[in-house]
């Protein structure tokens, strides 16, 4: 025979620790990072070059996807994310995929400086008061959108992790396989 004393409380830990479970299931998946919605136009931007040579403006790569992350000098997963960034532009240049690296760092030397280590190809701006990455409600470091051939924000994300390496490969290839026309 159970005993009510003791199957009660037994029960109700249960319970709670399954609702709580399921609780934490749901908060969880969606924060995988990558996020999916109804696409809207990327805001236009002209930035400084990180290095001083220039500016850089979006609208110079209407036809291309491009992949814009944010990031800064003392963010870890940033630093884990400039070298695959760069195996992908490699990869996938030829095709007509671009990054554009935004730097949102207030120490320009660090910045300089963490863009000497990681000696990437692709073009490093800056953002100086944070200014476009309040535009793009950026909520943390790295953050990224990827852009359609029309300028279209497709995906996006939060953060930098080898899990989603695979993932944000396959974003790249599918807005790569689009229609070149489909800058029009």
């Amino acid at each position: 025979m159970i005993n009510d004393k003791k199957f009660r409380p037994s029960v109700y830990r249960y319970s709670v620790a399954l609702v709580l479970t399921s609780l934490m299931a749901v908060v969880l998946a969606g924060c995988n990072g990558e996020q999916r919605f109804e696409a809207r136009e990327a805001l236009g931007f002209t930035l400084p070059m990180l290095d001083g040579s220039g500016t850089l403006s979006l609208s110079d790569y209407r036809g291309e996807v491009v992949y814009l992350t944010f990031w800064a000098s003392w963010c870890v997963p940033c630093r884990q994310e400039m070298p695959y960034l760069a195996q992908l532009w490699e990869r996938h240049y030829d095709k007509g995929f671009r990054v554009i690296a935004i730097n949102v760092d207030e120490d320009l030397a660090a910045a300089l400086e963490f863009a000497a280590e990681q000696d990437v190809p692709f073009p490093l701006v800056r953002d100086e008061g944070r200014v476009l990455s309040k535009q793009y409600k950026v909520p943390g470091f790295p953050t990224h959108y990827l852009l359609d051939r029309r300028g279209r924000i497709r995906y996006s994300g939060l953060g930098f992790n080898l899990k989603d390496v695979a993932a944000v490969s396959q974003e790249v290839e599918t807005l790569l396989a689009e229609s070149a026309g489909a800058a029009d």
